[in-house]
């Protein structure tokens, strides 16, 4: 094999093991994906009975199985790399998909329920598939915590015998409801899956000439998976693992770091190679990161230590009066970097929540700055979600006057004439699928036209209801017009841009010189010369954990005994804040206001790094909560008799403060959450006069029932 670079001797040792299990550690930036493509290059040269076909390597998206198929070809010769189509690079799911095409006849016709498709399947046939069994009313949060306990269950389905009747009985509904309608999700994709392997002796076949299984992620990988993993090391399989327990950050879709942990003690005959040397993040970025991970208990023992010891790092916090002068300096920050030559491209705004994108986005658009985003919510607040919106409304009230004032800035009369028609044709006749309804309207009034400014902009939002709206039909297809209409304009005003937020409607341009604005996840295997962290407060990064029912509630039982297996707790949140850290090789800012919270514990641990420039005060201060408007007699009702020190009514008052915080922030919440569904569904406002009107228990239950706390 040639070195094109320069390899570490851990680098190596890693490569050079092709013979016992394999783990390796990979501290964020080491060069992992390099050492995954160099040793499976190096299988198929050094082992003559080793064909691309006995090789399986899982990856966690589609682009990372790209990306490393290319490289794997790069570094074969060229008569082992025209067989390389042979081997399966991919994730897991896509294996499994493959698995049950090949080898089954029941599954072979099936379609595959994405997270959206899988809500409104339960939503629709809440019923039929077990959620009524649990006490469940079919609102949309309640719809995610059934399809939880219904994860949960599949995980734990090797222990069934512990279960209570109702909980066989309802995963036993469920998975006959999605099967009587020719559906199955990801979940079910591997539990059927391994199934196969315990009874179909064409899949044991299969499985038995896998002689090497790579996979990468590892932390990632969900209980679920891990037991796959081990069905493929039965059946004699050399096994390598590749990743960070401290990058562990899919805990929300089941990923279990003691799975990376655990692994030299489950699996025989494993080697561990530690890769700690980051080659991206300059020694200030790496011992920042490092005094904020350093607080997690429950991790393998490591020393990450930057190989990039000539960058400098500018590494400041920076406390600002509200959140428009936190986002506007950051553009202005922004402006001098660029000026300085960082191209746009190469700095970043990583947020902890999706609905910090659009005040970032709107400074940048304010100070003229070039940005990316694939935020949901900046497609669902774009020039022309509204306006198709209003056009779904005309088929079940027909105004042409409404749909006149929405579209005559863009359409001229005759075309759109011949658009308010064609509606009118569809609202009085046949049924037609929804989105077939948007795009004749647009191919009607020449809406997609090429010669517009923003030509590319109306393509993009064009797809992206098109998209929502054949999902919505994958379901609910067979209903009549009228009914299809209502249930899904109430689907795009209350639950939309929730089951879409991570979704990305707009392509990226490689090629474009732009900031790129996104979640702390999305980010995840990304790098940037200069990163901004805003939001740095006590329930913004890291986010609170208040309330609410869980899965464990709902199901009860072992489940509940062991809740603490699944729970995201504060050494979750701080590997996040880790990974985020790790994407910056130069420049790191942090950025908060403490209007209503104090500062994030993690501002507190990077403080223990000599490189954070910061106001040290920032780090005490306390903002005094205002509570008047929802408990106007709270003073005084606690108010000390004497000047003695009394710790009970210290602490009983502590609770109460903390209790009416809880309220003001999810009030807060409810506003923004009603506020938004108002802008597509009008008849929302009135939610917000109700608002006003509601009991602080009232506004913590309600916020609780959408996800809001």
């Amino acid at each position: 094999m040639a070195d094109k670079v320069s390899l570490t001797p851990e680098q190596q040792e890693a490569i050079s093991e092709i013979d016992r299990n394999l783990q390796i550690i990979a501290c964020a930036g080491s060069g992992k994906t390099e050492v995954i493509t160099r040793r499976l290059a190096n299988i198929l040269q050094s082992k003559s009975d080793i064909k691309p076909e006995n090789v399986v390597a899982f990856t966690f998206t589609e682009k990372a199985a790209a990306s490393m198929k290319k490289r794997i070809v790069k570094a074969l010769d060229a008569k082992v790399a025209t067989d390389i189509d042979r081997m399966y690079v991919g994730t897991i799911h896509g294996f499994c998909y493959h698995l049950l095409n090949k080898y089954t006849e029941q599954f072979r016709e099936y379609k595959v329920l994405d997270s959206v498709k899988s809500h409104l399947f339960v939503a629709r046939y809440c019923n039929e598939c077990g959620m009524s069994d649990l006490n469940l009313e079919p609102y949309p949060r309640n719809v995610n915590l059934f399809l939880q306990c219904v994860d949960k269950m599949i995980d734990d389905y090797d222990n069934a015998d512990m279960w209570t009747q109702e909980q066989r009985d309802v995963l036993n509904k469920y998975i006959g409801c999605l099967y009587r309608h020719s559906y199955i999700d990801f979940a079910l994709m591997i539990f059927e899956t391994l199934r196969q392997i315990e009874s179909n002796p064409e899949v044991k076949d299969y499985l038995s000439r896998i002689k090497y299984l790579v996979v990468d992620e590892y932390q990632d990988v969900n209980d679920l998976q891990e037991k796959l993993i081990l069905r493929i090391a039965e059946t004699g399989a050399n096994i390598c693992v590749v990743g960070d327990d401290d990058q562990t950050i899919y805990q929300f879709r089941g990923s279990n770091a003691d799975n990376m942990i655990s692994f030299s003690e489950r699996y025989a005959d494993v080697h561990q190679v530690r890769l700690e040397k980051n080659f991206r993040c300059a020694p200030g970025i790496v011992d920042v990161a490092d005094c904020v991970i350093g607080h997690n208990d429950r991790r393998i023992a490591k020393k990450m230590v930057s190989g990039a010891t000539d960058l400098q790092a500018t590494i400041e916090a920076n406390r600002y009066s509200d959140k428009k002068e936190q986002f506007d300096s950051i553009a202005e920050q922004i402006i001098e970097l660029h000026k300085a030559g960082i191209p746009y491209k190469e700095m970043a705004i990583l947020v902890r929540k999706g609905k910090a994108i659009a005040p970032a986005s709107y400074a940048l658009d304010r100070a003229g700055i070039p940005f990316e985003t694939d935020s949901a919510e900046h497609f669902f607040a774009g020039n022309y979600f509204n306006r198709f919106v209003v056009t779904l409304q005309i088929l079940s009230d027909i105004d042409k006057a409404k749909l006149y004032e929405c579209w005559q800035d863009i359409i001229e009369g005759t075309a759109f004439n011949v658009g308010f028609k064609f509606l009118r044709s569809c609202a009085r006749g046949g049924n037609l699928p929804l989105s077939e309804i948007i795009r004749g309207f647009c191919e009607k009034t020449a809406f997609i036209d090429d010669t517009a400014e923003d030509a590319d902009v109306r393509r993009i939002d064009l797809d992206g209801i098109a998209k929502i709206l054949d999902d919505y039909d994958e379901i609910y297809g067979d209903w009549q017009l009228s009914a299809r209409i209502t249930g899904v304009l109430k689907f795009l005003g209350t639950q939309a841009a929730d089951e879409y937020k991570y979704h990305s409607f707009k392509p990226k341009d490689p090629n474009a010189d732009a900031v790129q604005i996104m979640t702390v996840h999305k980010s995840k295997g990304l790098e940037f010369n200069t990163v901004f962290l805003p939001e740095l407060t006590k329930r913004e990064f890291p986010v609170s954990n208040m309330g609410g029912k869980k899965y464990y509630h709902v199901l009860g039982g072992v489940f509940e005994e062991n809740k603490d297996k699944y729970q995201s707790d504060l050494e979750d949140e701080r590997k996040l804040f880790y990974v985020a850290v790790t994407r910056a090789k130069q420049n790191l800012y942090m950025t908060y206001e403490l209007s209503a919270q104090p500062v994030s514990c993690f501002v507190k641990e990077s403080s223990g790094s000599h490189h954070l420039k910061l106001d040290r005060s920032d780090l005490t201060y306390n903002p005094k909560a205002d509570v008047e408007d929802f408990a106007p007699s709270f003073k005084n009702s606690y108010e000390p008799k004497t000047r003695e020190p009394n710790p009970e009514w210290e602490e009983e008052r502590r609770q109460c403060q903390e209790y009416w915080e809880t309220v003001k922030y999810a009030r807060s919440q409810l506003y923004d959450y009603y506020g938004t569904g108002a802008h597509f569904c009008p008849a929302m406002y009135t939610m917000l006069g109700e608002i006003k009107r509601w009991t602080p228990d009232q506004i913590l239950q309600e916020a609780s029932r959408n996800g809001l706390i």
